[in-house]
């Protein structure tokens, strides 16, 4: 267990420094990271600060700082890394909690400069069974307001099920896209939402965009992705509308004698597997382009992760996929952030560098406001931030789960937000 200084890390262009300190650090006798009201007032929410946080030690501030405490659980493996020099091999197996952590105290630090305090239990979980239950049962974790972490599905579940967190501590799942179901916590906040998410967001678009004489074909292909989307994506689209034209196919032949020549074909395609993706394609670019179907397509989430180009034809379907997540490099608070970022680490922020800053920002936002009562107004609180936007739902089983999805469409080379 250990507790950091804040303090802004100067990387000059690489990740080995914070890493060297950090095992360094996590080898030390343990040190207190106090943030402390300083910088200017009247920041604006969602915008980094540029002052620095005032530092003193735990035992001067704690009579004079209101410190909201926060433990933030993290797999830097700093347990497998050269202690006296750390490898590239080590930066790489640490760099998801390193661009995390910096993100996160990034936000910490944009809170801090508008007066607020905390003071952050920084632990390493190794990702590693055995060391969550072990962290589970500390008391610098156990007197936690709120904890963030750990980060993977495994680690949640031993985590949640040894802590035994007091009714008001949230436990912060903070990138895992996990049905919660899977965990069956009452404490936690899954900030991903999972794919029955993604699934009812899409229904509900298809059906929008349904009209009569229109068909909506569901392509089936043989890959894990498609069966776990397409199934639950077929069964929701009848739900809402038991009168739409819907048919399942699963290869050329079956594509070509179900569409419709009057009317919108509304096409889903369920895998995420770029070789089965191809030749269906172009057997849709055939059927616009040479025989006048008019093809509207629908692609499972991840697709934003794939590199599309001009000759798979999306912009000509207006493919639509939904997505957790959507950063606005034009926007003047993400150039900001990455400005400030690039400043005091040396290099450009990640998707988990965005995770961590959305998740610090809006959560000790909470917590500065609402003090120990901040698990109750999780709901009421909706937040748009650097990556993600916050809208939660709560079920007494599983906790909180943000409902919030993106409606992406592809144009100009790129996925971009409808709504």
């Amino acid at each position: 267990m250990i507790l950091v200084r804040n303090r802004r890390l100067r990387l000059n262009g690489n990740r080995l420094l914070l890493l060297t300190l950090l095992v360094f650090i996590f080898g030390c006798t343990p040190k207190v990271r106090v943030l402390r009201p300083g910088g200017n007032t009247q920041t604006k929410p969602e915008t980094p600060t540029e002052k620095t946080t005032e530092e003193t030690p735990a035992e001067e501030a704690s009579e004079a700082v209101d410190v909201n405490n926060i433990a933030l659980l993290l797999p830097f493996q700093l347990d497998k890394a050269n202690q006296h020099a750390p490898s590239s091999a080590d930066i790489r197996r640490s760099a998801l909690a390193l661009d995390f952590y910096q993100g996160f105290k990034m936000g910490l630090d944009a809170l801090a400069a508008k007066g607020v305090s905390f003071k952050v239990n920084v632990v390493d979980t190794r990702d590693d069974v055995a060391e969550n239950t072990r962290i589970a049962r500390l008391d610098d974790v156990h007197n936690a307001a709120l904890i963030v972490g750990p980060v993977y599905p495994k680690e949640i579940q031993v985590f949640g099920f040894n802590a035994e967190l007091d009714k008001n501590t949230l436990q912060i799942s903070p990138l895992a896209a996990s049905m919660p179901t899977e965990f069956n916590l009452p404490n936690l906040v899954t900030l991903t939402a999972p794919i029955m998410a993604h699934v009812e967001a899409l229904a509900d678009y298809i059906v929008r965009q349904y009209q009569p004489g229109d068909a909506v074909l569901i392509y089936q292909t043989d890959d894990a992705a498609s069966r776990q989307f397409l199934a639950p994506l077929k069964s929701q689209i009848q739900q809402r509308n038991k009168q739409i034209n819907l048919a399942e196919v699963n290869d050329q032949a079956s594509l070509e004698s179900s569409v419709h020549l009057n009317g919108k074909n509304l096409v889903v395609i369920g895998t995420t597997n770029e070789y089965l993706i191809a030749p269906i394609l172009a057997n849709l670019r055939t059927l616009q382009n040479d025989l006048s179907y008019d093809i509207r397509l629908f692609g499972h989430p991840n697709w934003t992760k794939l590199a599309f180009d001009d000759v798979d034809g999306l912009s000509g379907f207006r493919t639509t996929v939904t997505s957790s997540y959507y950063v606005d490099r034009n926007s003047a608070k993400i150039q900001q952030f990455n400005a400030q970022y690039r400043q005091d680490f040396g290099i450009a922020p990640t998707e988990f560098a965005y995770k961590g800053f959305d998740a610090a920002y809006y959560f000790g936002g909470l917590l500065a406001k609402h003090g120990e009562t901040y698990r109750q107004h999780v709901t009421d609180e909706v937040y748009q931030g650097l990556h993600n936007a916050f809208k939660f739902e709560y079920n007494p089983n599983w906790g909180y789960v943000n409902r919030h999805i993106w409606i992406m469409e592809y144009r100009g080379g790129d996925f971009h937000p409808v709504n």
